[in-house]
């Protein structure tokens, strides 16, 4: 959390008898990061519960079928939603210290430059990333940001059906798309992307300070254990 005072929230006055008033009201900015990534540790929890529970209890019944598919998919697309805006949120974090111009911002704009090449570029300018590791990064933080939106922008629009290597029946995409070993593989690069920023530092001093507090916070929800 970062406390600090708004410009007008700190007054000093006297008054008609001569004696010094004042009022202060401070204000604090909490980083939700570590929550939201606590939240798609706990949900890939459930989904590898339901995932197992598919190859284990998997049978012809309909209902059967259709009630184990939805235990894995709910957990699984939160998950995806969380991540998503734990790397939004990241994004925010490191914004002020990226030097981005306006002139860039309106070219993204006009270009229609992707969310996930946003977020990249952020974290280019505020971390030395090598030209390979920032094409991953995009790679990642583009699927990543693609099944968030999918998920919670919805769309009722007719898709082939899908194969998934677990089960013997086609399925909505959703099902096939939103399982555990993606839910995991979303999870997984989430955290590796925000340990790669911890772990080589940036040359702002502020920058490496709120990357030390996040993984601090993950630490204490044990999302993450560091090695001694």
């Amino acid at each position: 959390m970062t406390v600090g005072v708004l410009p007008g929230d700190l007054a000093i006055a006297m008054d008609e008898q001569g004696k010094n008033t004042g009022s202060l009201t401070l204000s604090t900015a909490y980083n939700v990061v570590p929550i939201w990534l606590k939240i798609a540790h706990d949900s890939l929890k459930q989904s590898k519960l339901a995932s197992t529970a598919i190859s284990e209890r998997w049978s012809e019944d309909p209902s059967n079928q259709k009630q184990l598919l939805m235990g894995e998919l709910a957990p699984s697309i939160q998950v995806y939603v969380a991540c998503g805006i734990a790397l939004d949120g990241l994004y925010e974090t490191l914004r002020p210290y990226a030097k981005i111009s306006l002139q860039e911002i309106e070219a993204w704009k006009r270009n229609k430059t992707s969310r996930a090449k946003q977020i990249a570029e952020f974290f280019r300018r505020t971390h030395k990333i090598k030209n390979d590791i920032f094409d991953n990064f995009c790679a990642c933080i583009d699927q990543i940001i693609k099944y968030r939106d999918k998920a919670v922008h919805p769309s009722l629009k007719l898709e082939n059906s899908c194969s998934r290597p677990d089960v013997d029946v086609a399925v909505d995409w959703k099902f096939s798309a939103y399982r555990f070993s993606n839910a995991e593989r979303c999870f997984t690069n989430t955290v590796n992307i925000v340990a790669y920023l911890y772990e080589n530092k940036s040359v702002s001093a502020e920058v490496n300070t709120s990357l030390s507090n996040i993984i601090e916070a993950l630490e204490e929800l044990k999302v993450v254990q560091r090695n001694a």
